[in-house]
């Protein structure tokens, strides 16, 4: 219910900062976007246009963490304009990256207690652990080896997949207990950047 009307918060917000007289698009809960803001299709204008002047506007390489074996090299050059958001009621950081005008890395930052369970009400798309007999495949796209854990370390890593993004997920709990705690990062990366 919390997370509801924080998500609904998010979207009026987008809706006020938009130009006098334009509407966002919005999209249902996707993979491949979040809110108004999907992955290959969203520009830079657009993006400023609904959120504002950003905090930093900034050209830099993608941090893209264990996910990087995954994607090109092309990741790790200074090619893609960061537009980075801090003022938010939900998000620490809201980092929406850009190459050749067109989105392809959408990174948050959690404020809010989003349980790692409820990852696919946002994303629509399976979720995999990382950590124990499961690590990232070398091959890109592939789930890691299926397994529930019993018990969580203090941090820990998540996947998800679909035919247009890796979603790549930081959770934190207590540390080694029965609760897999809360939802600290999310990176949601197109696959126009995935090793050929």
């Amino acid at each position: 219910m919390i997370i509801k009307f924080a998500f609904a918060l998010l979207f009026l917000i987008l809706a006020k900062a938009a130009a006098p007289g334009a509407q966002p698009r919005t999209y249902p809960p996707s993979p491949d976007g979040f809110k108004a803001f999907v992955l290959n299709q969203t520009t830079v204008d657009e993006t400023i246009k609904a959120l504002g002047t950003p905090a930093a506007d900034k050209v830099d390489k993608l941090d893209v963490s264990k996910i990087e074996k995954w994607l090109e090299p092309k990741h790790k050059e200074k090619l893609f304009r960061h537009l980075i958001y801090k003022e938010s009621p939900d998000f620490h950081k809201i980092d929406l990256s850009f190459l050749e005008d067109k989105l392809v890395m959408i990174d948050l930052e959690f404020k809010k207690d989003y349980k790692p369970l409820n990852l696919q009400k946002i994303f629509v798309v399976g979720f995999a652990w990382l950590g124990g007999p499961a690590s990232l495949p070398d091959k890109p796209g592939q789930y890691p080896v299926v397994f529930i854990p019993n018990h969580f370390p203090g941090y820990y890593n998540m996947v998800g997949i679909s035919a247009n993004t890796f979603i790549f997920v930081n959770c934190a709990s207590a540390g080694q207990g029965t609760d897999p705690g809360r939802v600290e990062r999310t990176r949601q990366i197109s696959r126009v950047l995935e090793k050929k």
